[in-house]
């Protein structure tokens, strides 16, 4: 389905690092999107909830449930181009759990679970730096030196603009279409976690969040799979 009145009403958003409000209320922005159909307004709700940054609603899962979570609320996404950005920010998130979970002291890969195709490889070359993929995804060397350098607010800011140009450009290669909506709702997420965490702020959530997962991370439960879900 074509948006062709409900696109050109949505206003422009500044680019994440010169964000400095939003240019409406998101109460406005969705009184806009009640023009969605219903069955896309069922599936950007499932979107903004695997996307989110803050894990509201599912702080009482195991790291294993919110994965098949993932998989269950994917699958009810019809529309390919938003289930494949979905996906690999998704994996995204793991990839950086990997790398997380192995700086706690983690020595050994078997038992990590996460999402995407790459699980396997991160469990079989958990020992290599970046698990033989730093070719698929260059961008795992900087993320691992953000990790050691203690540098999580870099992190962080990577992590949302590589997501954010993203969806950008699948705004820009399909213009009226749902899946250009819906990654603009998406981009307006992420302007309004990076408005609430700015500066000091997102500095002390990244730590505290960082710094809860490395105390979960008992050596004498070995056992526990951790996903880092919350990457």
């Amino acid at each position: 389905m074509s948006y062709y009145t409900l696109v050109p009403a949505l206003p422009t958003l500044a680019p994440l690092a010169r964000l400095q409000e939003l240019p409406c209320s998101t109460l406005k922005l969705e009184q806009r999107l009640s023009m969605l159909s219903e069955a896309d307004r069922e599936q950007l709700a499932r979107a903004l909830h695997l996307c989110q940054r803050e894990r509201v609603g599912d702080e009482a899962l195991s790291d294993a449930d919110e994965i098949a979570l993932w998989h269950s609320e994917l699958e009810a996404i019809s529309d390919p181009t938003l289930c494949a950005v979905i996906a690999e920010y998704l994996q995204s998130r793991t990839l950086v759990a990997a790398l997380r979970y192995r700086l706690a002291g983690q020595q050994d890969g078997g038992s990590f679970k996460g999402f995407g195709p790459c699980v396997w490889l991160i469990q079989r070359d958990w020992q290599q730096p970046l698990f033989g993929l730093e070719r698929r995804f260059p961008w795992l060397m900087q993320a691992r030196e953000a990790l050691e350098a203690g540098r999580s607010r870099a992190l962080e800011q990577m992590l949302l603009e590589r997501f954010w140009t993203r969806l950008w450009r699948i705004e820009q290669e399909q213009v009226f279409s749902f899946a250009a909506v819906a990654a603009y709702r998406l981009r307006w997420a992420l302007a309004e976690y990076r408005l609430r965490w700015s500066g000091e702020q997102a500095q002390e959530y990244f730590d505290r969040w960082v710094g809860s997962t490395l105390q979960s991370l008992d050596p004498g439960q070995s056992e526990r799979e951790w996903a880092g879900s919350e990457a």
